[in-house]
């Protein structure tokens, strides 16, 4: 069983490189429009076997109280989760059982995922078998989404992401702000990586990498992308200078980095006017317009569409009219019955058709209707957990929080709960949520460690 732990530890790292294969497929499959994906199928798989991995692991582990702690979670999630359901199926006007299952089963792969990155590494940093697999592991996988990026935007078949504006492009992953969050919360591990590796300026080649990521991430046109590039590479910057003042002997190597991540960002804010991003601005703004000078004549707008057009202009582009289906949800959730505020109104709040089940986009704001009152708490618990505990060793630790290491881990983790607000498709999205939790799980070892040992575990690090 031991042998089984160990293999099936390495088996979660390298996962992780196969991701971005499963998201192409599921793509073109989709296109297809084939009901049940390739993707879906293997994703659910490993789920099953790694709560078998988790039972394992505890029952090697007898006296772990941690692991007793976990089985009573799942199994409140679990309680919790049927009365959902039940109360649900009892008390929606329309209930479609395959979209409910299908999205309880979406939701319990973030616990699931990130309690088994949880045990699967520490069980690697025994050996230290972790340094040869994370973070090389996020650089593969980000490195052959950009391949097919380049691949498919070279060769004319990208997807559009926005096809309304027929802009942006996704490559072949089907769902434009799912990749946009994989790009955005994955950036900070690619230049902390990237940077590791520059310890001798002949190894330059690896910001190669860097670039085509960025390239990519501009291609898709989301407003997250931009964001989270740009954020990533002023904290990487702002990390330089503090290891230029406090490093003396290495002020040229740091000073180098300096400039080449000051070159980066200056790029970026250069190739703005040009990208995507740049137009999906631009023709909100028409939008908005077109839509008031349609209010004001016979042809008139819908009543989501009035309530678009009301929302403060930033807001309504920030939250490309999530605002609007947050409303609508909201409304439904005020005439929901008490046991549905308590335990969740489902997929979609309740709705009488199915092309009328819209979701808000927001991932926390999602979760409240889903799994209401009681079944929020429960199911955010773990990410709770992990937010406070990462808060505290950034503010107990902060003087040390200013290597490449730190800073990226910490951007990273910030921008997965930003975009799980922002752009949504992080915490219940398998094929965005894997790479955050397996970050966070990754953040956590190291905190512990830290607070534990009271040193930084730099031997937890990229490998020359």
């Amino acid at each position: 069983m031991q042998r089984f732990i160990k293999k099936y530890s390495i088996f979660l790292m390298l996962y992780i490189v196969f991701q971005p294969v499963l998201d192409a497929v599921t793509g073109l499959m989709t296109q297809t429009h084939m009901s049940v994906t390739f993707g879906v199928l293997i994703r659910m798989a490993v789920m099953a076997v790694t709560v078998f991995y988790l039972l394992i692991f505890l029952i090697l582990n007898r006296d772990n109280r941690r692991g007793f702690m976990m089985i009573g979670y799942f199994v409140i999630l679990a309680l919790v989760s049927v009365i959902s359901l039940f109360i649900n199926y009892k008390t929606k006007s329309l209930f479609v059982t395959s979209l409910e299952i299908t999205t309880l089963a979406k939701s319990l792969y973030y616990p699931i995922m990130l309690l088994g990155y949880l045990y699967a590494f520490e069980e690697l940093a025994e050996d230290r078998i972790i340094n040869r697999f994370f973070p090389k592991v996020i650089f593969i996988a980000v490195n052959i989404i950009s391949i097919i990026m380049l691949i498919a935007h070279f060769t004319n078949t990208s997807f559009s992401s926005y096809s309304y504006y027929k802009l942006g492009e996704s490559g072949w992953f089907f769902a434009a702000n799912e990749l946009s969050a994989i790009v955005s919360i994955t950036f900070p591990i690619m230049v902390w990586y990237a940077l590791k590796k520059i310890n001798r300026w002949t190894r330059l080649y690896y910001w190669i990498s860097i670039i085509l990521a960025i390239y990519s991430a501009l291609l898709i046109g989301t407003k997250g992308s931009l964001l989270a590039l740009l954020f990533s590479l002023c904290l990487a910057i702002l990390a330089s200078i503090v290891q230029f003042f406090r490093n003396r002997d290495r002020r040229k190597y740091f000073a180098g980095i300096f400039i080449l991540l000051a070159i980066t960002l200056g790029g970026i804010i250069k190739a703005y006017p040009a990208m995507a991003v740049a137009r999906t601005s631009e023709l909100h703004t028409e939008m908005i317009k077109d839509k008031k000078q349609k209010a004001k004549t016979k042809k008139g707008i819908t009543k989501d569409q009035k309530k678009y057009v009301q929302t403060n202009k930033t807001v309504s582009y920030l939250f490309s009219g999530r605002t609007v289906y947050f409303e609508n949800a909201a409304h439904n959730f005020s005439k929901s019955t008490l046991p549905q505020k308590v335990f969740g109104m489902g997929y979609a709040t309740n709705f009488k058709k199915v092309q009328d089940a819209k979701l808000v986009e927001m991932d926390y704001v999602d979760i409240f209707f889903q799994f209401g009152v009681i079944g929020t708490i429960v199911y955010l618990a773990p990410l709770l957990y992990c937010l406070i505990y990462l808060i505290g060793t950034f503010f107990r630790k902060f003087g040390s929080m200013w290597s490449s290491k730190w800073i990226m881990l910490v951007a990273s983790v910030c921008l997965g709960f930003g975009m799980a607000l922002l752009t949504g498709h992080v915490i219940e999205a398998p094929s965005v949520s894997v790479y955050f939790v397996s970050i966070l799980a990754y953040a956590m070892l190291n905190a512990r460690i830290f607070l534990r040992t009271n040193e930084d575990p730099y031997t937890i690090d990229v490998e020359d």
